[in-house]
């Protein structure tokens, strides 16, 4: 089934435009899958969409950098292939992730120099000003941020430096974001650039408003403006994975219930859609309504929870509090509505001992938490604790594909590791 219909009214016509023919591009995404994942991410698929809205020829090259047989000699064979089919107008745009940072090298060294490339992703968004260049020689472009207009405007040869973000290598890094309207994006589910299969991964908006030190969700420094995908292609969307018999639906937004009003909306066209899938929902638990609840109440749901810990001095350091008491209420309500629901926690934060995390655990088990998930600290490029690993006396990971904290003031090598045990016994 086509969504033409649906579509008609998602244009582009807020982006950038000229009377020129559009480059045609070279999508590259290394992605960190998990199994059923969809085939590449849904921030590729967003730009991948809106270039070929505005008419570009677009090659997306994808592949999963953690997969059992990914090889980076093949992956960069298949790269180069799609350069010399597009020509040598082509545009390179790669994502880069922390756990990508070497292959992204290794693309840079083997693209010709000839060819422009432009990077994205959280790798370049939370980069200090000054230091794109130093750590990407080789790149021409740099895109903070979402990533549509800048590459529209880049393929329609209509960019400017500091525009949606975008900044022109050895030009004044002026390190803005991009913030526009999200309303007139296509839909990459509408419009077939990813396939809507049994597992879904659905945006229905973007940012968030918490600034917690370990996460890269907050854009540092800004107060994003345009948050919210538009209502009708929301709806639409649920719509065409009703249609689809879509089986799992998980929600990207850093929290779905920070604006009630609007996500008991969305859950309740869900109902009237009598849709089928499971939903994963990211919540916060001091935002969690009794509306929100009757809302998610006859859906098959699962409420995911960051509580990251119940010490205090922890949650203050990373700038991440609970209200321990509206958390109490919400978990007595969801054990006494059996609604489904998890929380995760963060083990090797500021001030943490083994014992603290162990208390943390205990809690919400004591609670009657149904299922209690735990991870490892990571030190993200861009974000506060990144910056003060030293403060922390933090020390990383060398072996590990995506670096974590394995030792600080509080805890040694040894006392990490009993610490991963215990988050493994949750599992």
């Amino acid at each position: 089934m086509t969504y033409s219909v649906l579509m008609r009214d998602m244009s582009l016509r807020d982006m950038p435009s000229c009377n020129i023919s559009p480059r045609p591009v070279v999508m590259v995404s290394l992605d960190w899958l998990r199994d059923g994942d969809p085939p590449f991410g849904l921030g590729a698929a967003s730009i991948v969409s809106s270039l070929r809205a505005c008419g570009s020829n677009v090659r997306l090259v994808t592949d999963a950098v953690n997969g059992p047989k990914f090889s980076i000699d093949a992956f960069l064979d298949r790269v180069m292939v799609a350069i010399s089919e597009a020509g040598t107008k082509v545009l390179v745009g790669i994502s880069a992730f922390v756990w990508c940072e070497i292959e992204v090298q290794m693309l840079l060294r083997a693209i010709p120099p000839e060819i422009d490339v432009v990077l994205g992703g959280p790798q370049i968004s939370y980069t200090i000003p000054g230091q794109l260049e130093q750590l990407y020689p080789r790149a021409r472009y740099f895109v903070r941020g979402s990533g549509e207009f800048a590459m529209t405007s880049l393929v329609m040869r209509c960019a400017e430096n500091g525009l949606h973000g975008l900044h022109i290598a050895r030009m004044p890094d002026l390190c803005t974001r991009a913030d526009y309207s999200l309303d007139s994006l296509p839909s990459p589910h509408l419009d077939g650039t990813t396939p809507i299969g049994n597992f879904v991964r659905w945006e229905t908006r973007r940012g968030c408003l918490f600034a917690c030190t370990f996460c890269q969700h907050k854009q540092p420094g800004t107060t994003l403006n345009n948050t919210n995908m538009a209502t009708g292609r929301l709806l639409h969307e649920i719509t065409a994975f009703c249609i689809s018999g879509t089986e799992k639906i998980a929600v990207l937004d850093p929290i779905f219930n920070i604006n009630d009003s609007r996500a008991v909306n969305l859950l309740n066209c869900m109902k009237e859609c009598h849709i089928g899938a499971h939903l994963s929902l990211q919540c916060r638990f001091e935002l969690t309504t009794d509306a929100f609840l009757d809302a998610v109440e006859s859906l098959d749901v699962t409420l995911e929870f960051g509580l990251q810990t119940i010490h205090d001095d922890e949650a203050q350091a990373v700038c991440r509090p609970n209200h321990m008491t509206s958390v109490e209420n919400v978990i007595e309500k969801l054990n006494s509505r059996h609604i489904p629901y998890e929380v995760s926690l963060i083990y090797g934060l500021p001030f943490q001992t083994v014992k603290s995390f162990q208390d943390s655990v205990d809690w919400c088990l004591e609670h009657g938490v149904p299922r209690v998930r735990a991870w490892p600290l990571m030190l993200l490029r861009g974000t506060p604790i990144y910056a003060q690993r030293e403060k922390w006396g933090y020390v990383e990971s060398t072996k590990d594909r995506i670096p974590l904290v394995v030792k600080s003031h509080w805890f040694s090598r040894s006392e990490h590791a009993k610490m991963t045990d215990i988050a493994s016994s949750l599992s």
